[in-house]
C-alpha cells in the first residue's frame, strides 16, 4: 500500500478520492485550505489514522514544499482550484492558485521524487465547442478566465512535468455535481438554488429556453477515474474526458427536480447569458478504451443523494 497527498482533498471531488483511497488500503495526506470545502466528510478518517490533515495554501511553495518533506508521498492528486464564479470575482487570487499553485505542486513531486500524479483540468478549455461529442483533440476555444488557468495548468504538466520526467494523467471534467458540492461553480448554483427554492416552493429563475445542455458526471465518478490512473502503470501523460456521454438540457433537469420532490413551482424566465455553454457533451471513448472507466452514478441516483443531504443539511441549520 502506497502514501498518497491529495491537494484540495476536502473539496468536492478530493474527499471522495481520499475516501476510495481509504477504502484500498492506501494511507492518504490530505492538503486543504478549506477555501470551498469542509472538514466533515475527512472526520471518520481522521479519526481511524488512514488520513492526516495539512492545512496549507498550495500558493506558497515552501509551506507546500515542508508538506512533501514530512510526508515522502509516493503518489499525488491535485484537486485544489479556484472554481468559476469565484475565479471570475477573484481574478488575481484564480492565477494564484490554479497556475502558480499548480507549478509548486508540480515542483514539489519533482523535488521529493513522486512516483506518479493526477491533476483536474476541465471542459471549461474548449469553451462552445465546435462539434459534439467532443473528444480529447478538440481545439481550445475558452473565452473565461478560469478555462485560461486551466488551459496553462495543463501546459505546466505538458512541459515542465513532462520534460522533468514526472509521470501524470489529466482529467477533464465535465459538469461535476454531487451533494458534498460547494457554490464554486455555476452549475452548482443552479442544483442548490432550485432544490432549496423548489422546497420553500419559491420560483426558480432559468435562463433562455431551457434547451442549454449539460454533460452532467457526479464527483465520486470523478474521483474513480483519478484512482484508476493513479496506479495503471501503462497509462501516462494522457488528458481525459471525464463525463457521462450524456446530453442532459436544463429543461430535463428542472423536471427531475420537480419529480424527485414530487411537486413544481412557477418557472421565471431570463434573458439568455451569452457567456453560458450552449452545448456540453464528452466524447468517453478514450477513457473507456484506455482505463477501462464508466461511470456508475446516474443523474437519477446521484440527484436522489443531491436533495436528501441539501434537505436534511437544511433542516439542521434551521434547527439550530
Amino acid at each position: 500500500m502506497a502514501k498518497v497527498l491529495v491537494t484540495g482533498g476536502a473539496g468536492n471531488i478530493g474527499s471522495f478520492i481520499v475516501d476510495q483511497l481509504v477504502e484500498l488500503g492506501h494511507d492518504v495526506v490530505v492538503v486543504d485550505n478549506f477555501y470551498n470545502s469542509t472538514l466533515k466528510y475527512l472526520a471518520p478518517h481522521l479519526e481511524t489514522g488512514k488520513a492526516v490533515l495539512e492545512v496549507c495554501d498550495i500558493t506558497n511553495y515552501m509551506v507546500l514544499s515542508r508538506v512533501f518533506e514530512k510526508h515522502r508521498p509516493q503518489f499525488a492528486s491535485h484537486q485544489a482550484s479556484m472554481m468559476i464564479m469565484d475565479s471570475n470575482k477573484f481574478p488575481f487570487e484564480a492565477i494564484d492558485v490554479n497556475i502558480k499553485g499548480s507549478f509548486n505542486f508540480i515542483q514539489c513531486c519533482l523535488d521529493y521524487g513522486v512516483q506518479k500524479v493526477t491533476f483536474a483540468s476541465s471542459a471549461s478549455v474548449f469553451g462552445n465547442p465546435r462539434y459534439v461529442p467532443v473528444d480529447e483533440e478538440h481545439p481550445y476555444d475558452n473565452e473565461t478566465l478560469y478555462g485560461a488557468t486551466k488551459i496553462a495548468e495543463e501546459h505546466l504538466f505538458k512541459s515542465w512535468a513532462f520534460s522533468h520526467k514526472l509521470p501524470w494523467v489529466g482529467f477533464r471534467y465535465y459538469n461535476i455535481y454531487s451533494e458534498r458540492q460547494g457554490m464554486g461553480a455555476f452549475y452548482t448554483q443552479v442544483f442548490q438554488k432550485w432544490i432549496l427554492k423548489v422546497q420553500q416552493g419559491e420560483p426558480i429563475q432559468l435562463y433562455g429556453d431551457g434547451e442549454q445542455t449539460m454533460d452532467l458526471v457526479h464527483s465520486e465518478d470523478a474521483a474513480r477515474a483519478n484512482v484508476l490512473s493513479l496506479f495503471n502503470e501503462g497509462v501516462n501523460f494522457e488528458m481525459f474526458n471525464v463525463g457521462t456521454g450524456i446530453e442532459t438540457s436544463v429543461n430535463q433537469l428542472k423536471d427531475m427536480i420537480f419529480a424527485e420532490m414530487g411537486r413544481s413551482v412557477p418557472v421565471e424566465r431570463l434573458d439568455y447569458d451569452r457567456h453560458l455553454v450552449r452545448r456540453r457533451q464528452a466524447s468517453t471513448q478514450k477513457i473507456r478504451e484506455k482505463l477501462g472507466f464508466i461511470p456508475q452514478v446516474s443523474l437519477t441516483e446521484g440527484l436522489r443523494r443531491y436533495v436528501t443531504a441539501l434537505i436534511n443539511s437544511s433542516k439542521e441549520s434551521h434547527a439550530v
